[in-house]
C-alpha cells in the first residue's frame, strides 16, 4: 500500500516532510482492559488535558463528564436546554490545556466555552452562518478554532473570539467524510475513514495533500506531536509521512475486537480514544475503558 504524501490534482499543493518521531513505548501483548465507567447513554467524544483530566461528552444525556487522574474520580455537568450550562446535543469536546474547554453543541448549533470549573466563558452562535451544524472541533495552541460544519461540508477557521477567518469547501478535495480532526504544530489533519486518507491543511486552510493510512484505521489523534492511529487490532504511533512504519502502543488481545466488547454479549462500538503517558483510553457508546502500556 502506498502511504506517501500525495498532492490532489489541480491544488498546486506541495507535500511537507517532518522529522521522524521516536518512542520509548513497548508493544503490549497481554493487555488487561479496565472498565472505569459504564453508564453513558451515548458517549461520543473524549479529551484529555496535559494534567490528566478526562472530559467526555454524553450527547444523549446532555452532559459533560470529567474523570480526574490518577484515582479516576468522576463528576458530571449540564442538562438538556439552550441556556448557559445546557446542551442540545454535545457531540465533541476539546479541553485544550485544561483552562479552556470547547464543546460542540450540535443541537443548539453553537460552540460553548467553559473554564475548568464549568463556568461559561462564552458561546459562539454563528449568527452570520445560517447553514451551520457543528460536528467536529479542534483548537490549536494559538487559540484558533477549527469547526467542521456537517451540513455544508466545510471547515471553518475562527479566532479565539469567534470571528471567522476562513471557510474551506471540503468537497473541492474529494473528502467524503470527516471522521476526526487533529492539529500538529504546522498542520490541520482531517481523517476520512471511508477512504482511509489523512487530508492535510496548513493553519490558514490551504490544502497541502493527503496521506493514505493502513487499512482498517478507525480514527487518529495527535499525542506529543506524533500521529496516533486507532486501528482495528490496536493503537499505533507512526511517523508523520510514512504511516505504515507504525509502532504498537497497545495491541488488542484476541478477547478484544473493534467494535470493542465490554463483555461477551455486549459489543460496543468505539467512538473515540485518547492517551496519557501510561495508558490508552477507549470510549464506547456506554463505557470508558483504560488499557495500560506494557511496563
Amino acid at each position: 500500500m502506498n502511504t506517501s504524501v500525495h498532492e490532489k490534482p489541480g491544488t498546486g499543493a506541495t507535500p511537507t516532510t517532518n522529522a521522524t518521531p521516536t518512542t520509548n513505548a513497548t508493544p503490549i501483548t497481554n493487555a488487561h482492559p479496565d472498565t472505569l465507567y459504564s453508564q453513558f447513554l451515548h458517549a461520543s467524544s473524549l479529551s484529555i488535558t496535559p494534567l490528566g483530566t478526562i472530559y467526555i461528552t454524553d450527547q444523549d444525556a446532555g452532559k459533560i463528564h470529567s474523570f480526574s487522574l490518577p484515582d479516576h474520580t468522576q463528576s458530571s455537568f449540564g442538562n438538556f436546554g439552550s441556556g448557559p450550562g445546557q446542551f442540545g446535543s454535545p457531540v465533541q469536546i476539546d479541553a485544550t490545556n485544561g483552562l479552556k474547554i470547547y464543546i460542540a453543541d450540535r443541537g443548539n448549533r453553537r460552540i460553548q466555552l467553559y473554564d475548568r470549573t464549568f463556568q461559561q466563558l462564552s458561546s459562539i452562535q454563528f449568527e452570520h452562518l445560517q447553514d451551520i451544524l457543528p460536528a467536529k472541533i479542534c483548537v490549536r495552541p494559538t487559540g484558533d478554532l477549527y469547526v467542521y460544519n456537517e451540513r455544508s461540508h466545510e471547515l471553518i477557521q475562527m479566532d479565539d473570539r469567534g470571528h471567522v477567518r476562513s471557510i474551506t469547501d471540503l468537497s473541492r478535495y474529494e473528502i467524503r467524510e470527516v471522521t476526526s480532526i487533529a492539529s500538529t504544530r504546522n498542520e490541520i489533519l482531517l481523517f476520512d475513514r471511508s477512504q482511509q486518507f489523512i487530508h492535510r491543511f496548513n493553519p490558514d486552510g490551504i490544502y497541502i495533500g493527503f496521506t493514505q493510512t493502513p487499512e482498517n484505521t478507525l480514527s487518529i489523534r495527535i499525542f506529543q506531536n506524533r500521529i496516533i492511529l486507532l486501528h482495528q487490532d490496536g493503537v499505533y504511533e507512526t511517523t508523520s509521512t510514512q504511516l505504515r512504519s507504525k509502532t504498537p502502543l497497545v495491541s488488542f488481545p484476541p478477547s478484544i475486537s473493534v467494535p470493542f466488547r465490554v463483555d461477551a454479549s455486549a459489543p460496543q462500538p468505539v467512538t473515540d480514544f485518547g492517551l496519557t503517558s501510561d495508558a490508552v483510553y477507549l470510549l464506547t457508546t456506554t463505557s470508558l475503558i483504560r488499557i495500560p502500556y506494557d511496563s
